[in-house]
């Protein structure tokens, strides 16, 4: 193999879309590895690990753009360099042609007159929390979308907001509707009277499509972050959010949705929630609450929290059409089937939708096995590895270290998918796609690269493929073009991701729909 590794000093973009530029440009022939990243410390350290570090990279600030490939030859290297240099001068041409007021601090938004109260906070972890406390310290709410910020500094900016009446989203933070306006991933869904507050990001998005299907609307939705019911934040943003969304006359419905949050905060959240005076739809996957519940509707999947939320608002008992749903490929794969074809291997983008397929199959009676399992015995031996029923949240930390988020770049998930389809004891393929804003402009179309080429090595041999979709009508996607392709090539396409688990899970017992 040939290195190379290149700095260009006072050179700043966008991480996202240098990850972006580091993944097209790898698909080029003979191109083992590319990175284009600032070099930042993680950055650094993963030019060290590909064997490409040097005196100038080590020297290199945060301010300064990295550049290192790995190829077979010669040719291939010089390739990539020139489609990197003509990657970044096409997105300078593109940025200097948009107007854009820049500042160079939030201090300096701050003082202006137009008044901004929200700030969007996405930095290499080692700086968020610094970035996040100057905002709060001036008065302006954030929205952290940020990872790595220890429990510690989460405490202290959750204590500091609360102080100052404010709201401190995240770390970690994926998708807001404040006053219906977007943050980070989320969908173009109607206003309505439903508010929604989640430890969960895919979950908020998905629950607010399922109630735009419905036919009714969002008035607020609120992510706290992945860790904010853990026992160490105890609820803080959650327990504080639910005090404004019970005051908010706009919101007649109050949705929680939460992971597996700790029993000690799903206890704390489950008073506040029957003491808000406003009907309460409560959904913790994995947690079991034995508890008085009165005057809060327990829900055990998204799909059920959109129906019991709707019908709370409108007094009529809605519902959800699963108008994409085919019987076909089910009974073709079921023809075709192997003996040896037994298991269910669920590649997903959402960390939510991940949890939700765990915990039908577990309803089922069924064993699973997950980078992110639900419970220890249910980890896997190496997360690499699938075995029996295999759940992968492309999502987690340790997929995305250095890496865009699979929404962002769903092409990152391609490589498992192809390898799992392969596997010959695997019978079907249960995925995930999201659309809206901030997810990838055609996220069907890189799935399907990778569909396509598992189909040309599996022959004769046949999967199912099974996908639930979160996006609306309105979402830039186009919904209707996503699904229709989806379907083209033999999918199983499902409204929400509850009725693709349960179809997989029937499947993993032998049965059919």
């Amino acid at each position: 193999m040939i290195k190379r590794t290149l700095v260009r000093e006072n050179f700043y973009s966008d991480s996202v879309a240098l990850m972006r530029i580091s993944n097209k440009v790898s698909t080029l022939p003979d191109v083992e590895d590319v990175l284009v990243g600032m070099a930042t410390e993680l950055n650094r350290e993963l030019v060290e690990s590909l064997g490409a570090t040097t005196d100038e990279v080590r020297a290199a600030s945060p301010n300064d753009l990295i550049v290192t490939v790995v190829a077979q030859n010669q040719e291939a290297l010089e390739r990539a360099f020139e489609e990197v240099e003509a990657q970044l001068t096409r997105k300078h041409v593109e940025s200097s042609d948009v107007e854009e007021a820049h500042y160079d601090s939030i201090r300096e938004v701050a003082g202006l007159e137009a008044g901004y109260n929200m700030a969007v906070v996405s930095v290499p972890g080692a700086y968020a929390a610094r970035e996040c406390r100057i905002a709060l310290e001036n008065d302006i709410n954030v929205f952290l979308f940020s990872d790595n910020v220890t429990v510690d500094e989460e405490i202290a900016l959750k204590d500091l907001a609360r102080e100052r009446g404010l709201l401190m989203m995240g770390p970690d933070c994926g998708t807001a509707l404040i006053n219906g306006v977007p943050l980070g991933f989320a969908n173009v869904v109607r206003k309505g009277p439903i508010g929604i507050v989640a430890a969960s990001g895919t979950g908020l998005q998905h629950v607010t499509c399922l109630i735009d299907a419905l036919g009714s609307g969002i008035s607020q939705g609120v992510g706290v972050g992945g860790r904010d019911l853990s026992s160490a934040v105890g609820g803080r943003t959650m327990l504080a959010t639910l005090d404004a969304i019970g005051a908010d006359p706009e919101t007649e419905v109050v949705i929680i949705l939460s992971k597996p949050p700790a029993p000690e905060v799903a206890e704390k959240v489950l008073e506040k929630a029957k003491g808000l005076g406003k009907p309460v739809v409560l959904c913790l996957f994995g947690r079991e609450i034995q508890a008085d519940l009165s005057g809060v509707t327990l829900c055990s999947d998204m799909e059920a929290t959109a129906l019991a939320a709707v019908t709370l608002a409108t007094g009529t008992e809605p519902t959800l059409k699963d108008r994409w749903y085919s019987e076909e490929p089910v009974e073709a794969f079921q023809a075709a089937r192997g003996a040896e074809q037994q298991f269910v291997r669920g590649i997903f983008c959402g960390g939510t939708v991940c949890d939700e397929a765990m915990v039908t199959f577990r309803s089922q009676g069924l064993s699973i096995h997950s980078n992110i399992p639900l419970s220890p015995g249910e980890g896997l031996a190496d997360v690499h590895v699938s075995e029996g029923n295999t759940f992968i949240d492309m999502g987690d930390d340790f997929f995305t270290r250095g890496k865009p988020h699979p929404m962002i770049e769903p092409s990152l998930r391609n490589q498992r998918i192809i390898s799992d389809a392969l596997l010959p004891d695997t019978a079907v393929m249960l995925l995930d796609v999201e659309l809206g804003y901030g997810s990838h402009p055609d996220p069907v179309g890189v799935l399907l690269e990778a569909v396509a080429e598992a189909k040309q090595r599996l022959g004769e041999r046949q999967v199912l493929w099974i996908a639930s979709i979160v996006g609306t009508e309105g979402d830039p996607q186009g919904l209707e073009n996503q699904i229709g392709r989806l379907r083209e090539n033999g999918f199983v396409v499902s409204v929400s991701n509850v009725r693709a688990a349960r179809l997989a899970a029937k499947l993993a017992k032998g049965g059919a729909q």
